[in-house]
């Protein structure tokens, strides 16, 4: 895996709940976006920076099938990926998707390729939710903990770099990513309609 590949945990346009995470040259590194700071334009930079191959992004990339094959499709709320994973409808979340989904178009005139993941799907077989999974603070670190165990001691990164939620579900779409390259990816949905990989 010599090109690098992102993973993000995709929040609102300034409230600085966006990470990124980074596995490039054998470590995975964490971009932090700031209050206040676009998070679509801090990822378009980080694109340009960091040349990756792939980007995992846990939002919305698609809307469901029934807005464009009405012959086909006939769910208005989710997509075929949304109700086999039990992920939020892209409808429910609206601007967030509607962001998401230029920001993949601006990043494939980049020629990256840019899929659609849900960490909460890896969290869930990692068995995270025991250990606290997005409860308080303190069940951070044992979650984190727990899903670096997953990596090959030649990968390097640091627990300590993981200090919000964020960071550790960046790192989940991040593995998500890491398997795609390897050919190890599950695929969800429709592909007419947008799929999820996990």
């Amino acid at each position: 895996m010599s090109k690098s590949v992102f993973g993000i945990d995709y929040g609102s346009k300034l409230t600085g709940n966006t990470v990124v995470a980074i596995f490039t040259e054998s470590q995975i590194l964490f971009l932090d976006v700031d209050k206040g700071v676009d998070a679509d334009h801090f990822i378009i930079n980080a694109a340009d920076h960091f040349k990756p191959s792939h980007i995992f992004i846990d939002a919305p990339l698609s809307l469901p099938g029934v807005y464009r094959y009405s012959d086909r499709f006939n769910n208005y709320h989710f997509r075929q990926a949304d109700l086999e994973l039990k992920a939020m409808s892209p409808m429910f979340l609206g601007g967030l998707a509607a962001r998401a989904m230029e920001l993949k178009s601006q990043l494939q005139d980049r020629d990256i390729e840019v899929m659609e993941t849900y960490p909460r799907v890896l969290a869930t077989r990692f068995k995270l939710k025991a250990r606290g999974y997005k409860g308080s603070k303190v069940s951070l670190r044992p979650c984190a903990q727990s899903v670096l165990k997953r990596f090959s001691t030649n990968i390097e990164v640091d627990v300590e770099d993981i200090t919000s939620w964020h960071h550790l579900d960046a790192l989940l779409a991040l593995i998500s990513a890491m398997n795609h390259i390897q050919g190890r990816t599950e695929v969800y949905g429709d592909q007419k309609e947008g799929l999820i990989y996990i």
